[in-house]
């Protein structure tokens, strides 16, 4: 029996030896960063972007793979199935790892037990959005016109389940109002309908909708962050109206469940490292994104109260996709 017992002792004493080597190593090959949703996208640019500033950092290849689909929930389980050793990271966000729980039906990966949270890396606000020619000047115009209920308002988003829905279903539920959703493929065609005026209003991404408000053809109302959009700096947020809105677009790097702290720490280190390029931060911002990096704890609290903020709001609407 003691010499079973120092057997078993030797076994554990290399197996951490070796785990410990393995993280000390890490990385030595290749890294995949996936992107769940199609190429030339924001979530794509930005995970481009990351890729080579945290190649840098960290002295290897990072190379982007776009898995999109389901809301970018099929690359989300892509990688929560993947091997827990660092070498497959998921660039995503409320989406995947807020939302996702509450529309889908038959969700197959869980957002907290199936990986670990190393940081986020941005956030942006959404744009509260009316055709230049639309009599709505202002917000209090704008609040006055949706609380009233007076005439057919119906509002254009990049889909069901998107943010652009659900930034302004949680509008909805603090002002009491229900325009109609006209939910579309995507951010382009929503502008498009908002400028034909086939919808009176939308709030979207700021990327899909800046172009049009230098042109002249959108009026910027409002944007929904905490506070006040650098592209916009002049434009009032809601909550800063006094309502009780902030629905700001985060993004952030997550790792499957099991990968050893050394490599998050690792990753998260290469990612605050990547993330004081002045190229990436400005382009960033030419998106409407703000760096936010704040490392593996912070970031875990900040997605559960993501998960249940936007649960209640959901589960108040009763959405549900399958």
């Amino acid at each position: 029996m003691n010499q079973l017992f120092r057997w078993t002792i030797l076994w554990v004493l290399c197996l951490c030896g070796s785990f410990g080597a393995s993280a000390q190593d890490y990385p030595n090959k290749p890294v995949k960063l996936v992107v769940p949703y199609p190429p030339g996208g924001v979530v794509d640019i930005t995970g481009r972007l990351l890729a080579e500033e945290l190649g840098r950092h960290l002295g290897v290849t990072v190379y982007v793979e776009n898995k999109a689909g389901a809301g970018g929930t099929i690359g989300a389980e892509q990688v929560a199935r993947s091997a827990a050793d660092g070498y497959t990271l998921l660039l995503s966000g409320a989406a995947t790892h807020a939302f996702a729980p509450w529309i889908y039906k038959q969700l197959r990966y869980d957002p907290v037990k199936d990986f670990v949270a190393v940081t986020q890396l941005s956030e942006g606000p959404l744009a509260l959005c009316v055709n230049a020619t639309s009599n709505v000047h202002t917000l209090d115009d704008f609040v006055t016109l949706m609380k009233s209920g007076a005439g057919a308002l119906s509002y254009a988003s990049n889909g069901n389940g998107t943010y652009p829905h659900l930034s302004v279903e949680i509008l909805n539920q603090v002002l009491g109002s229900k325009p109609l959703h006209v939910p579309y493929p995507g951010g382009g065609q929503a502008v498009t309908a908002l400028i034909s005026n086939e919808v009176q209003f939308s709030q979207n991404h700021i990327p899909v909708v800046q172009a049009h408000v230098k042109s002249g053809r959108l009026r910027v109302l409002a944007t929904t962050g905490s506070s006040r959009s650098q592209t916009f700096p002049a434009v009032p947020t809601l909550k800063e109206a006094g309502i009780d809105v902030v629905a700001s677009a985060w993004f952030g790097l997550f790792v499957p469940a099991g990968t050893p702290p050394a490599v998050v720490e690792r990753l998260y280190q290469a990612t605050a490292a990547a993330a004081k390029s002045p190229v990436l931060r400005q382009k960033l911002a030419a998106q409407g994104d703000e760096v936010v990096v704040e490392g593996p704890a912070r970031f875990q609290a900040f997605q559960a109260a993501e998960l249940e903020k936007w649960r209640q709001v959901i589960t108040r609407a009763g959405l549900k996709l399958d």
